[in-house]
This record gives C-alpha cells, structure tokens and sequence, in this order.
C-alpha cells in the first residue's frame, strides 16, 4: 500500500559499487534567499539563473510576491524579478507562510523592519521550534515592534519602523543571517548602520549589494574584527540586471564525501561556490587527506567558483579549530560521516549553533552514527568521533527530525557501510537539494526509497532519467488536472527519447488569445479562429500558466469544433518518428484510441489542489488555495458531463490513483506496468 503524501518517506543506502562522472549541484541555497530579495530593492528588472528551485527558496519567493513584488519562473532555475526599489514593498494581505526557511524568514524580517506596516509570519513545526530573538533584538534597536510566542519563535507579528534607526551592533555570536538581517532593514533606514563581526561569518549579501550597485563598506580594526558599513536609501538607477547563482557548496559537500569514501571514485563538480567563508568543509577534508583540486576557477556575480575534481582517498582524524565553524556550520553531519571512515579520532569544536538548527543537529549526529557502530561522544559544543579506518559497521537506521542534511549525510554513509544505512524520512531533502537521490543514484550510488507493505517495506530505486534504446510507441497519458499525469509524461518521455506535448497547453493557447484578445471564451466561433491559428509560439508562452487562462482552457475545450480543429494537430505530433508521449483528457479515447500504451492518472481532489496550488506559487503566479480547489472541482465537472470527449478511461488503460504516491513512485510504477506489457506482446508473438 503506497503511503499517504503526508506520511514520513523512509529510505535506504547501500554499498556503492563505483561513483565517477560529472553533476553540478543545485544552486547555493544562501545566495539564492538573497539573489531575490536584493533583486526586490532595486528599480528594474534581474535576471536570474541558477536559482536553486528547492521549497526554502520558493517559500521566499511567495513572500515576496505577497509584498507585492513580481517574480517569475521562466524556465529551471531561470528567473525574473521586477524590483520595486527600497521602501517599495507593500502590505501583505496574508500571513507569510516561511515552510522551513529559517535563512529566508531571519533576512525577510530585516528586508520588512524599515517598512512601516504589519507582517506576520509562520512556519512549518520544525521552523516554529526555531528561535528568532537573536534577530529580533536588533531590528527593535532600529524601530520594529515585534509580538511573538516563547522565545521570539514563530508565528510571530512584526511592525516595521515608522522612522527607522541607522545603528551599530556587534554580533554577540557569529550568524551571518543576524548580519544580513541588518543590513536589508539597513538599506531603508537615513544614515549609515554598522554590523561588527568578532568571527567572520558569509558575506554574501555584502558581495551581492556590491554586485547589484550599492556601495558597502568593508573594513578590519586593530583586534581584526570586520566593520560592515552599508549608507541607507542610496538611489539606484533604473535598470535591467543580471545574477547568477552558484551551486551550493553545502550541496556540493555530500557528493564530495561520497567519493572520497568510495573506492576508485573520480567526480567532477561543476561551479561550486568557493567563497574562502564557505569553503571550511574542503579545507578540513584536505587536512585529513583528501584528493580535492580547484579547476577553473573564476568569478560570478561576484562569488569566487571553480570546478571541484574528488577522488577517493584515504582520511586521517584531525582537530578541527572552532574559529572554522561558522564557514561551515552545516556540513558538520557530512563531515561527520568522512570522520566515521577515517584513522583515529575527529575532534569538532565550537558547535553550540548546531543545537538550534533545522533539528538538535549536536544530538541527531551523534545518535545517528552510534546506531551505525560509530563511537562519538558529545562533550560541551565539542563533538569527537572515532574512526574505522575506512571500515564502518551500518545497518542502523537513522532518525531525521526532518532535518534534510541528517537526511543526506547518513544515506551517503551506507554508500561505504558495510551494511546498508536507513533514515527515516527523506521529505525535508525537498527544502534544499530536490532531485538528491535521483543525482547519487546517476553517478552510482545505490539509494532506494522505501514504501510501507502489509509485510513491512517495499524499495524502489530512485534512477536518473536517461533515454534508453526504445522502440517507437505512442503513449497517452490522461487525467484531471494536477493528478500529476505532466509530471509522468516528461519522465517517460525522457527515459525513452520520446517527443512529448502536453495537449491541455493547445486548449490553453486558445483561451490565452481570446483572454489577451479581449475576447469572450464562450464565443464559440471567435474559439474556433483562434483554435485554427496557433502556433508554436503560442505553446511557449509562459502566461499560459496563469489561473484565468486554466478556466478558459476549460471552456473551449468542451466546445466539439475547437476540439476537432485542434485534433490533427495532436494525431501529426503523435507520428513522430522517434516516438511520442502525449498527455491530456482525451489522448487515448479520441486522439490516439490505437495508442500502444495509455495510462490514466487520478488523484483525490484536495491533493490535486496542493499540488496546482504549489505549481502556479513556483511559476510567480499569485493564487488564494481555495480559489485553486474550487476551480478544479468545477473543471472536473465540466469535463465528465461534456459531450465532446468527456473526461474517462480509455479502453484497456492502466487506471493509477497517485494521492499516496510520488512523482517518482508512479513514475516507476508505470515502467514496470509497460515491461510487463511488452513482455506480453513478446510472448504472442513467439
């Protein structure tokens, strides 16, 4: 029985057999946060590439949108934002609902201190745990006015300044999101603030501010401490800017151990940020021994990055200084596990700021690698782990808190365990490496999920989608909207090389020309002109996501004559040599009833809703989740009582019901339902 979308998604990591090849992580999660709101600040539009597309980064795009900023997605990791210039933001009618940011929350604090009105924010449970008052004491220094539960944890409301205060403070602990925090309230604040860092911390909102135009002070005094100085309201000219993000070195962390704990591993990650303040992981892995080589490298947008060659190495214990910690305080639980295959004892130091993480990352790092026969012992805010020289017992199974780097470091661990390592949950990997088990599994690691049986559980490998050598078919792929039958149908067309169309965008572009052309989507024969003149370019463009232009799409398409001036169109594409999958509402009962595979793909309604909902948010596109449900509900009405085409299973398709399921588990159920079906064909055959 596949488990409910809610439900805890457990996996399991084995031996890997080699792990070589080239993969770019994705996009650095830090600079990311701040690529959209500093992009916010200034008048014109940014480009942005390389965002990194995980739920933390969309949970501060949505925020921004409902302070009235637009951002939006043209393509992966291609974005666009208009800035509204300092002091722009406005009001939100909706409370900020942050998910498990805890960098996006802490900066948009700061980004709305200097804006004089009410903000409230919320979050996930784990966010909720999280303290805020480090950040809060500051921003009431420069005129905020904050009410919040226990702590200064969220949900929380805050009052921005009426007349915001310029100040100087001196971080009483080392946070970079402390210090950005006060530099955004500072960008709308008279007069010049000062942050003052005992340690140095990530200066990458320094270094984007100085990317993007404004002018910032960067200085040392006689006792090395950092002096930022950033003058309030500086007036930009208007113009059109560009940024690009990085990958994540913190991303970029766990492939590196996985090979360096997998013998005869050789990886070549591409544009990995090395900003000296984020590199402390790679300089503590070189002390160890690791084959670790800068290539290439350069500078973007600011941001120091090269190519990182890994190879396989054998590790050494060392001690690592705690002034290093804040450089890279969340590669701690990798680098924990390279301490577990190394010789002798790893010492870690200064790590009281893992305690108010994601999750205690102290105490889960330290139960994780004693499930797995690992000595560690926690001693103050010093951890000490002793290694098997390269020898590490597994077989544990690891609890997450969800906390996506737990998550990631212990599967990359059974990848040289001698057992396989389990966690418990995979769910929160989501926040900032989507696509992490599919990316380790292409370069050959042996990560599977696991689904809960009637006799225990079930795995399924995560593969990477690659064509492979297929024979020519057309496959048609139906369902309501958002069952998740898109999502299906690019997979299978990239595993098997196969041109793909989402037939639903040639109803879009119908109704996008009448909307657009102030026309009334019920006219039948102004349907029908537009439906006999679309074009390509029609198909690629990005409006037609938006909610008005869905209620259009469905309009026309219960209209016989559209459907059949759209039809040959639709039975042209699906002749395509190479093969074709073809995905809608009627693909295998009108347009291809002799298709050879035809699969229908449902889902309950409020799932389908979360997923629209989650979708247009990514998009850019401003939408109220009721609005969302409501219309599809009225969609699904109309399409099951048509009498063109109504909405049904085609004769002889496999019927898949996705509510509990994955994209990625649907996606391996439909492979195996077609092996089978070929099998079959085979077997006549003989």
């Amino acid at each position: 029985m596949p488990h409910a979308a809610s439900a805890p998604l457990p996996a399991v990591s084995r031996k890997a057999a080699g792990f070589a090849g080239k993969a770019r992580v994705p996009g650095d999660k830090s600079v990311s946060h701040r690529s959209l709101m500093l992009a916010s600040q200034v008048l014109g539009s940014t480009s942005i590439e390389g965002l990194l597309e995980g739920e933390d980064v969309l949970a501060t795009a949505g925020a921004l949108r409902a302070l009235g900023v637009t951002v939006t997605r043209h393509g992966d990791g291609q974005w666009e934002v208009q800035g509204v210039g300092t002091g722009g933001l406005s009001e939100a009618a909706q409370v900020l609902d942050m998910g498990n940011a805890g960098t996006g929350a802490r900066l948009m604090m700061g980004l709305l201190a200097s804006h004089p009105f009410l903000s409230v924010f919320t979050g996930d449970a784990s966010l909720s745990k999280r303290p805020m008052q480090r950040v809060i004491t500051p921003l009431e220094m420069m005129g905020a006015t904050f009410m919040s539960r226990n702590g200064g944890r969220l949900p929380l409301a805050m009052r921005g300044a009426e007349s915001p205060m310029p100040i100087t403070y001196t971080l009483p602990v080392a946070s970079a999101q402390v210090k950005s925090a006060i530099m955004l309230a500072a960008l709308n604040a008279p007069g010049i603030t000062t942050v003052i860092e005992k340690e140095a911390t990530r200066d990458h909102t320094e270094r984007m501010l100085q990317a993007l135009g404004f002018h910032v002070e960067v200085k040392k005094d006689d006792a090395g401490h950092t002096h930022i100085a950033l003058q309030g309201q500086q007036e930009l000219p208007f113009a059109h800017r560009s940024l690009r993000v990085p990958a994540d070195p913190s991303s970029a962390a766990f492939l590196t151990v996985a090979a360096l704990i997998t013998p005869g591993a050789d990886v070549l990650l591409e544009e990995v940020c090395i900003n000296p303040l984020r590199t402390g992981l790679f300089l503590t892995l070189q002390e160890m021994g690791a084959d670790i080589v800068y290539e290439n490298e350069r500078l973007v947008s600011g941001e120091p990055v090269a190519d990182l060659r890994v190879r396989h190495s054998a590790l050494k214990g060392v001690n690592v200084p705690g002034e290093r910690a804040p450089s890279m305080i969340d590669e701690y639980p990798i680098l924990s596990v390279a301490a577990a295959f190394a010789e002798g004892e790893t010492v870690m130091n200064n790590l009281a700021e893992l305690r108010v993480k994601e999750s205690d990352r102290l105490a889960a790092i330290a139960a994780g690698l004693s499930a797995n026969g690992v000595e560690a012992r926690i001693d103050g805010d010093s951890l000490t782990v002793t290694g098997g020289r390269g020898k590490v017992r597994g077989g544990g199974t690891v609890t997450t808190h969800f906390d996506h780097r737990i998550a990631m470091s212990f599967l990359v661990m059974g990848m040289g365990s001698d057992q396989p390592v389990s966690v418990d949950d995979t769910r929160a990997i989501a926040t900032s490496f989507p696509g992490f088990l599919a990316l380790m599994n292409g370069l050959g690691a042996d990560m599977q999920m696991q689904t809960a049986t009637a006799k225990g559980f079930a795995t399924a490998r995560v593969a990477m989608p690659r064509p492979v050598k297929a024979p020519r078919r057309i496959i048609a792929v139906d369902g309501p909207a958002a069952s998740g039958k898109g999502t299906l149908a690019r997979r299978l067309a990239s595993h098997y090389g196969y041109a793909y169309l989402d037939t639903g965008s040639l109803y879009r572009a119908v109704g996008l020309r009448l909307i657009y052309g102030d026309q009334d989507p019920n006219d039948r024969a102004a349907a029908i002109e537009a439906a006999q003149s679309i074009t390509e370019s029609d198909l690629a463009n990005p409006r037609l996501r938006q909610e008005r232009i869905g209620k259009a799409a469905s309009i026309v398409s219960a209209m016989p004559e559209v459907r059949e001036a759209l039809l040959e169109y639709q039975r042209n594409y699906a002749r395509r040599p190479e093969g074709a999958v073809l995905d809608g509402r009627d693909i295998g009962t009108v347009v291809c009833p002799d298709a050879d595979v035809k699969i229908f793909i449902t889902a309950d309604l409020e799932t389908r809703a979360k997923r629209r909902h989650r979708e247009l948010s990514g998009e850019g596109i401003e939408v109220v989740y009721d609005s969302v449900l409501r219309d599809l509900k009225e969609r699904d009405d109309r399409d099951s009582k048509r009498d063109a085409a109504p909405l049904k299973a085609a004769e002889g398709a496999l019927v898949l019901d996705t509510t509990g399921l994955t994209a990625q588990e649907a996606f391996e159920y439909v492979l195996q339902h077609i092996e089978r079906q070929d099998a079959k064909v085979k077997e006549a055959a003989v």
